[in-house]
């Protein structure tokens, strides 16, 4: 018995300009009961190409973009250097090899002292994606053996001088935004490496988009540049500083109406804490208007509870399919007094987007409103709410900041202003009044009236240079570029058996988001496996949708009783994600459909952890209790 190799195996690229170069024979996994150094370079010898220095040279003649890099300690310079190198010493490599060669097809050749730390590091290059990653054989002191050109001068940093500062950012001129290999490396988040395999390192595949996006650099420098230089409390104030902040406040409402091709005559935008607050106001400012509201069976409890707790809710269904029932939702407005559907612009547990315009109509046709919860859409598709009076037209949007690679901490709702003006505000205190004495307020008009207190102005400041940033990419872009993703992602999962997804079939019915559940497998116990083993940080369990998870995801009747499933592990596709990291995903879900993983894992109710001790041969989950 012994463990497989914690990484993976991962197929050499032969064509490396020059044939003089070894390639390495297939690649096998050899039964190592330890991995030493020694054992683990010799491994990545069978992966990884080795030039010498004589190919060297002829290299650089026949390829000037290649990238040669010294990936020694800055006390190892003073015994030589190659000329023209550029210095990344092993430790940093993964962090910041995108800002020096951010086209992964230049062939890069990687030194060390010996050989050893180089063929390592071009082993991590190669699982990173770049094609080429070469490894100088014996290092610089063959070369010096040799009798080659050194130099004593330290390697080049000039990279470190133009390469994203403490918040991995370029200013956004700088920024191309139609090339999405620049678009990826202004996410600091990209070059996160994480412990896998009980000590080994890799880099972090980010599929957890669902619950929460990162910022770009980009915009972290907005956010940073406005604490640290434009900070002060918006409003009433006269000095000059107050009055820019003022201005930037009331610029971040037009940002983000023309995001969603809102108007802010007839239609308002109120900022807010995140989704769930947005939603609580629409349920506090209809609810003293007759009637009922449908609440679907599609929703996040965000857009569910709020309503819940101010009047009466109807359900409206699902297909066999998990599609939301049209025909339910048009028999609830014909056989009942209805004045709102709240309904999901993509489901938090399937991505799947229902005809939210569709739906709209059917509603106003009943004389009801629609109010639309658009946080897992808003940063993954095109929004256009409509003009007010259009039968089609969107009365309430709710969105979050965090959802769509912003800071934590605001969002918006978006309303018919008459409305929002006749509602009392929703928390009376500072900011919501315009006049207050011993026996009467009176408050002021909307947003104000609904934004009690000193507003999170850094967030909204920062959510509004995120919505810019997304227009200059351009949101038809976004969702062709997710889309194909999550395409490539879909056929994979679907070819292994075993595998289950959940919802609607179709891709392009859908956002990114990918449930799915491994037959025998705990939910839990796959995620853990994905983070621990893989590196890709996804979800699992029910998402704060229970009510839908609950319909999708029935109990493994193959599974022991006490490793029914009750939820599911949900993989969701952002702005930064790549083909390799999907293909690493379906190969891990691969491998875990095998039972071929490294660690002992105990799962209980909230949490599992992990052990290196080696996997028991007939108990390949210890369960205290089944997550719920």
């Amino acid at each position: 018995m012994y463990l497989e190799h914690p990484i993976g195996t991962f197929g050499f690229v032969s064509d490396v300009t020059s044939s003089r170069i070894k390639a390495p024979s297939k690649a096998t996994w050899r039964p190592i009961l330890t991995w030493t150094y020694d054992s683990l370079c010799e491994d990545a010898r069978t992966r990884v190409g080795q030039i010498t220095p004589e190919e060297l040279e002829a290299l650089r003649d026949e390829s000037p973009s290649m990238v040669l890099l010294d990936v020694r300690e800055q006390a190892e310079y003073e015994t030589a250097c190659i000329p023209g190198a550029m210095q990344l010493s092993r430790g940093i490599l993964e962090k910041h090899i995108a800002e020096i060669v951010p086209d992964q097809e230049i062939p890069v050749v990687l030194y060390c002292q010996t050989g050893k730390r180089g063929i390592l590091a071009a082993d991590v290059l190669q699982r990173m994606g770049y094609a080429r990653p070469l490894n100088l054989d014996g290092g610089i002191e063959r070369w010096v053996a040799e009798g080659r050109e050194i130099s004593s001068d330290p390697p080049a940093v000039d990279w470190l001088e133009t390469a994203p500062g403490p918040t991995g950012s370029a200013v956004s001129e700088q920024l191309d935004y139609s090339d999405w290999n620049a678009i990826r490396n202004d996410f600091p988040i990209t070059r996160q490496t994480v412990s896998v395999g009980g000590g080994a390192t890799q880099p972090l595949v980010y599929m957890d988009h669902a619950a929460t996006t990162h910022p770009p650099g980009t915009v972290l420098v907005e956010y940073m540049n406005f604490l640290s230089n434009e900070y002060a409390n918006v409003h009433r104030a006269t000095y000059r500083l107050a009055r820019n902040c003022t201005d930037r406040f009331e610029q971040a409402y037009r940002t983000c109406a023309r995001f969603i091709g809102a108007e802010l005559e007839s239609g308002c935008i109120v900022f807010t804490s995140n989704t769930t607050n947005a939603c609580d106001i629409v349920a506090h400012a209809m609810k003293d208007r007759q009637g009922a509201v449908i609440v679907t069976d599609l929703e996040h409890h965000s857009n569910d509870l709020p309503f819940r707790r101010h009047g009466q809710v109807l359900r409206a269904g699902l297909t066999d399919e998990g599609r939301l029932d049209m025909e339910h939702v048009r028999r609830l407005l014909q056989d009942n007094d209805i004045k709102l559907i709240a309904v999901t612009g993509a489901a938090n547990v399937t991505g799947w987007m229902p005809d939210i315009h569709a739906l709209a109509r059917m509603a106003h046709d009943a004389g009801a409103l629609i109010c639309v919860d658009a946080a897992q859409l808003m940063a993954h598709a095109p929004i256009d709410v409509g003009s007010p009076g259009s039968p089609d037209h969107i009365d309430f949007l709710t969105a979050a900041g965090h959802k769509m690679y912003a800071p934590f901490g605001t969002g918006f709702l978006y309303g018919p202003r008459d409305i929002l003006d006749r509602a009392d505000p929703y928390v009376p205190g500072g900011g919501t009044a315009v006049n207050v004495t011993t026996d009467e307020v009176v408050s002021l008009a909307s947003p104000d009236r609904h934004q009690p207190g000193t507003p999170n102005i850094a967030g909204v400041v920062g959510m509004a240079s995120m919505l810019e940033y997304l227009m200059r990419i351009g949101m038809d872009r976004v969702r062709a570029h997710e889309l194909d993703l999550l395409e490539h992602a879909w056929s994979g999962l679907l070819a292994i058996d075993g595998v289950i997804l959940y919802g609607p079939q179709s891709p392009q019915e859908r956002v990114g988001i990918i449930p799915l559940n491994i037959r025998g497998v705990n939910d839990m116990l796959a995620a853990a496996i994905l983070g621990e083993e893989a590196g890709i940080a996804v979800r699992n369990g029910r998402f704060c949708s229970h009510i839908h998870t609950g319909k999708l995801v029935g109990p493994d009747q193959e599974a022991p009783q006490e490793q029914e499933v009750t939820g599911a592990v949900r993989a969701s596709i952002g702005l930064f994600n790549t083909i390799n990291e999907i293909d690493r995903l379906v190969d891990f879900c691969r491998r875990i459909r095998d039972g071929k993983w490294a660690g002992s894992y105990k799962v209980t109710a909230n949490d599992a952890t992990v052990q290196w001790d080696g996997r028991c041969a007939d108990r390949w989950m210890e369960s205290e209790s089944v997550p719920g």
